[in-house]
């Protein structure tokens, strides 16, 4: 599926994820860690993006070690993902997940959502960490989104640059 989706699709796929999300929290009872890349435009699912989240999720089930109850990889119009139900505190778990994105080198390019039992997502905020910064310049990365102040070949050149680095 690396075709690019229309708006609605998305908006479908989104849907679709909250409810799986709520499923996978129901059926383990755990804290749940998804695990996406924060990829702009209608084509989510692509190649670099698919790479990223199979690269990833080995790398998060080796830091989480014996805490994993159970893993979950989905592909859809919103892009690949990784779950993860966990025996752990959502406050370690959140913590352990802002380290993956601010230390590893695939880090920033990944969005790790951390949500409580009964489906809240817990922010970065809420633990005292500042909102994400732009790939590209030193504003929040929701204010650069909101402004469209970069291009989106700017940011995937950005994204691609980085895998290849790592690669």
């Amino acid at each position: 599926m690396m075709k690019e989706c229309t708006a609605d699709e998305l908006l479908a796929a989104r849907e679709q994820r909250a409810v799986l999300i709520e499923q996978l929290l129901k059926r383990y009872n755990t804290p749940l860690l998804g695990m996406r890349v924060n990829y702009p435009g209608l084509k989510k699912t692509n190649t670099i993006t698919v790479a990223m989240i199979n690269e990833m999720s080995p790398v998060i089930c080796t830091i989480l070690s014996d805490k994993v109850r159970e893993t979950l990889f989905t592909q859809g119009a919103d892009g690949p993902a990784f779950y993860v139900a966990v025996d752990e505190g959502v406050w370690a778990l959140k913590t352990l997940a802002i380290k993956i994105e601010e230390g590893h080198s695939l880090g920033r390019c990944l969005d790790l959502d951390v949500y409580n039992r009964s489906g809240s997502s817990i922010s970065r905020q809420e633990l005292g960490f500042s909102k994400r910064k732009c790939y590209l310049c030193e504003d929040y990365a929701h204010h650069c989104v909101r402004a469209r102040r970069h291009s989106e070949s700017e940011v995937i050149e950005y994204i691609e640059e980085r895998f290849r680095k790592y690669r």
